[in-house]
């Protein structure tokens, strides 16, 4: 019994060292994903290229002289350049190019067109004709950001803590902003409403390498069922499950997605489903939506549920009030700030 002892002692002793130094291996690991996990998804210096261009065609170009360029990061030096009329607008896509940046000049060719970008310029030229255009960088102001709550209004964010929500554990606050982490919760409010304005500001991850759905990924939600969805939809067609459609069932007017590490604003109006006394529906809920002041839905009905699959779909709208949610969404580390509700 004592050399079994023995062995078995020695044995749990080597795995106990063993567990031991994989920790002592693995711990600057973590602790360094740690410290910069703020500063890797938002870095200080914006990237030269990505983003909203604008500019003009030669003067023989009289019929749609406006021309435009929104420009993806897709990480290792390459990016994705949209050609179209005009930001921001239903217009046709001229172009989709894939080019490459070396020595600070990133340029994109195919059969059309030829375009550079070197010193904050943009230049292109279609690859027949004499037409050419060029373009500068454009910057949205969005005159909602750090829209004051109005009187009558709960402030749900303002910077400082998570009093008015549940489900906080794990999220942090940057910067005045709140962030989510991977592993937690979505966020609850502790008050729930029916007809309401919400006002929430959000900015994405910059995640160059991440494709679709998993880039920058949360969504806000009112009664607790209606979700407005948050995506890194920027140069994408703005469909059904991107940012700012009302989730599976109402792709936005347009396209309003600002590039990854700016601030960008949501301002909506919700009305609930309205019953008869005996509890019939007679009206379905209705939203109409700001993304960064463009209108994106105008009185929308939401003729079913905006959820991600078809049997919850088709469940019944809700009778009661219920929380406003910001989501989780596994690890996307959106950020939240100034966010208020005015119940109507």
């Amino acid at each position: 019994m004592k050399a079994l002892f023995s062995s078995r002692s020695r044995t749990a002793a080597l795995i106990i060292v063993g567990g031991l130094v994989i920790l002592a291996l693995l711990c600057p690991v973590l602790l360094a994903r740690e410290a910069r996990r703020a500063a890797d998804f938002y870095p200080a210096e914006k990237d030269p290229f990505m983003g909203n261009w604008t500019g003009r065609w030669t003067d023989d170009e009289d019929v749609d002289p406006d021309i435009s360029a929104q420009i993806i990061a897709t990480g290792r030096n390459q990016y994705t350049l949209r050609l179209a009329s005009r930001l921001f607008m239903r217009s046709p896509v001229l172009a989709t190019l894939e080019g490459r940046a070396k020595n600070g000049v990133l340029e994109f060719t195919d059969k059309n067109y030829r375009i550079k970008i070197e010193d904050g310029i943009l230049t292109g030229r279609r690859s027949s004709g004499s037409s050419s255009f060029s373009m500068k960088p454009y910057t949205l102001e969005v005159s909602a950001l750090g829209k004051p709550a109005p009187e009558g209004a709960e402030v749900l964010f303002d910077g400082i803590g998570f009093d008015a929500f549940t489900g906080a554990d794990g999220w942090e606050i940057v910067d005045d902003a709140m962030m989510v982490l991977p592993g937690t919760d979505d966020l609850e409010s502790r008050n729930h409403y029916l007809d309401a304005q919400l006002h929430v500001e959000f900015r994405l991850p910059f995640q160059p390498k991440e494709r679709g759905q998993s880039r920058g990924n949360s969504g806000v939600f009112l009664q607790g069922t209606y979700e407005v969805q948050i995506l890194d939809s920027f140069g994408l067609e703005g469909t059904y499950d991107e940012c700012g459609a009302l989730y599976k069932l109402s792709a936005p007017q347009i396209n309003a997605c600002l590039p990854p590490g700016e601030w960008q604003s949501y301002d909506i109006h919700f009305t609930a489903a309205r019953f008869a006394e005996d509890g019939t529906l007679t009206a379905n809920p209705r939203m109409t939506v700001y993304q960064n002041g463009f209108l994106i839905h105008n009185d929308q009905e939401l003729t079913w549920i905006t959820a991600w699959k078809e049997k919850e779909r088709l469940q019944p709208p809700p009778t009661e009030a219920g929380p406003v949610i910001l989501q989780s969404h596994r690890s996307h580390y959106v950020q939240f700030r100034n966010v208020w509700i005015k119940p109507l």
